[in-house]
């Protein structure tokens, strides 16, 4: 149950009145208990126009989780009406709400009772709804307006000005931070800034672009088997999945794929890139036994056996699987767990009686992102870290860029 520093309970709600009892609503109406009879005010205002409200405690079964019925009235919402207060500026649980909305899209109209400007916590969050202040008597004249404002907004068209404010704000105020960014309105202190959508990392995304500086170092530098890798960024034959949720949880991973023919003479192997043109020979082994360290350490298992890649000056590059035939015929692949320093590594390498060859790799990690005012930060599980800068073009588009890599990211979902 959400509950102020004073113990006292939070409500968030999307018009719809009678959510517990399973019926549908347009608002959720967000506010502070120590407010209650503003906010019923504004519930029975909003339901006389037609508009079907949700408000705790009263759509709140007694049988449910308060938690769980919040979220559930949030998800269910078109608009959130935020009955705004010194207390609920003060309320980290009206944050958490409000930033809930603001991640799925949903419009916040903030009905601001007080004379007081959000923290900047709030102020973050609040970047972009509609603003109506109701500081100044009569409440009802505010309460008509708000009604008039919300229903714009479910059917998408443009709020009528307001009316003349009787007893007028002694200043405006114009705040700006943290990309957020509020302007009053001339008449009656309405804020516009339409229905666009947050500009979040919340969400899944695809890699659309990644760009490899020069002085990027490759992880398979000391390895054999680094040629494959050069051959995918040189074609540009790479990819990249990320996704965030608003526990602000990340899993991420990148990787790419060559592809080829292969050649044997005796026991050695050349592939010839068809990225590159390039070719590469190896010396290579089939073992059919695998001491258990190098089984485990490649993520194979018992009945398998391993192959060796060498060439002169690099690492020995090995793989587990299973050989189908001549040379090194069959589908060869390595699989090491995360841990603080590195990633997740998958490898794999195709070869067909054919003559042709893939090879692939993907790295994988996961742990808590954050991002604000330009700058991000992912904290890798282990307590790794790494920060970078990023720029959003649209809410659906971002680049984000940290030690020479840029990913041109595209949201899917």
């Amino acid at each position: 149950m959400p509950v102020d520093d004073s113990g006292n309970f939070f409500a968030y709600g999307f018009a719809g009145a009678g959510l517990g009892q399973g019926m549908a609503h347009d608002v959720f109406i967000s506010y502070s208990s120590k407010d209650k009879p503003t906010a019923d005010a504004t519930c029975a205002v909003l339901e006389s126009k037609g508009i079907r409200c949700w408000i705790a405690p009263r759509d709140i079964l007694p049988s449910a989780d308060w938690g769980e019925a919040i979220i559930d009235a949030i998800s269910g919402a078109r608009v959130v009406v935020l009955v705004f207060s010194s207390n609920a500026n003060a309320s980290p649980q009206i944050k958490r709400e409000v930033e809930r909305a603001i991640n799925r899209g949903i419009p916040v109209v903030p009905f601001r009772i007080e004379n007081v400007l959000p923290t900047k916590s709030l102020e973050y969050f609040l970047s972009t709804p509609h603003w109506l202040d109701a500081f100044s008597p009569p409440l009802e004249q505010h309460l008509n307006y708000l009604a008039t404002v919300v229903s714009s907004v479910l059917k998408g068209t443009a709020a009528p000005s307001p009316p003349p404010d009787e007893n007028p704000p002694n200043r405006r105020w114009l705040m700006a931070g943290g990309g957020a960014a509020v302007l009053a309105a001339a008449a009656g202190g309405y804020f516009l800034f339409g229905r666009q959508r947050p500009e979040t990392f919340v969400g899944s995304w695809t890699a659309q672009r990644i760009d490899f500086g020069p002085d990027v170092p490759s992880p398979f530098a000391p390895f054999s088997v680094n040629s494959f890798y050069l051959a995918a960024l040189a074609a540009k034959k790479v990819h990249g999945n990320f996704s965030l949720d608003e526990a602000a949880d990340y899993r991420f991973s990148w990787g790419g794929e060559a592809t080829g023919t292969v050649s044997y003479a005796g026991n050695t192997a050349s592939f010839t890139s068809d990225l590159t043109k390039q070719g590469t020979t190896f010396t290579f082994a089939v073992l059919p036994t695998v001491p258990p360290a190098v089984m485990a350490f490649l993520g194979g298992h018992d009945g398998q056996a391993a192959i060796s890649l060498a060439r002169p000056a690099t690492g020995l590059s090995m793989a587990m699987g299973a050989s189908q035939g001549a040379g090194l015929t069959g589908t060869w692949t390595t699989s090491t767990v995360a841990t603080p320093s590195a990633d997740a590594t998958r490898t794999s390498l195709e070869v067909t009686a054919a003559g042709r060859y893939t090879y692939k790799f993907e790295f994988t990690e996961s742990g808590t992102f954050h991002a604000a005012n330009g700058t991000w930060t992912q904290n890798r599980q282990g307590g790794t870290s790494l920060s970078g800068n990023y720029k959003f073009d649209g809410p659906d588009q971002v680049s984000a860029a940290a030690n020479g890599i840029t990913f041109v990211w595209r949201r899917t979902s």
